[in-house]
């Protein structure tokens, strides 16, 4: 029910925006009452964060279910950049939205300072997980200057370049993206290949 919630919030927001989007309209469109509404979600600003934070956790699980996987990390990595750029891309109307009126949600949200916190444990979390993974093909006077989480933080701040490329439409070409990104990488932190 939480996910059919967000999936009909997501439309309406993206149709109308944040301010032009109501609970009771919420609660029209997912056919249900507005107190069942108010179960799930405490407050409007609340069911927009939480339309991001969904997006965020799926991109993680993906790039997780990847990681897992027995292949050539630099493989990996090169999956895990066509997934973010596909989601992206994807979800580009949502977020472009998203970013013009994000303001409107956090300014009448309750607590943002736990909103913040808990978006700064996810970045810190996402960057963990990506210098794990990295750690061995990392170039060793790299890992020893700078910890896994620094470097999975490169990882994901290149990603998030994507992201802004991907809202502001002017750049459109994944694979050129993919590639730019793999060079910075392979430039920067990463290891040779073996061949």
């Amino acid at each position: 029910m939480r996910n059919f919630i967000l999936d009909c919030a997501e439309s309406l927001f993206t149709q109308s925006g944040y301010k032009n989007t109501s609970m009771d309209k919420i609660a029209e469109k997912c056919q249900i009452s507005k107190p069942t509404l108010y179960n799930y979600f405490p407050s409007k600003p609340a069911l927009f964060i939480g339309l991001y934070t969904r997006f965020q956790a799926a991109m993680m699980e993906r790039g997780r279910a990847i990681m897992a996987q027995e292949k050539d990390k630099y493989r990996i990595i090169e999956e895990i950049i066509d997934i973010a750029i596909e989601m992206l891309q994807e979800k580009r109307d949502f977020l472009m939205m998203m970013v013009r009126e994000h303001h409107m949600a956090v300014h009448d949200f309750a607590d943002i300072q736990e909103h913040m916190e808990a978006e700064l444990r996810r970045r810190q979390e996402t960057a963990r997980v990506f210098g794990e993974f990295m750690r061995d093909i990392v170039r060793p006077e790299v890992l020893e200057e700078f910890s896994a989480e620094m470097i999975g933080m490169a990882l994901s701040t290149l990603l998030e370049g994507a992201f802004w490329d991907t809202v502001k439409g002017e750049f459109n070409d994944h694979e050129k993206q993919k590639k730019l990104i793999m060079r910075l990488l392979k430039n920067g932190i990463l290891a040779e290949e073996a061949r």
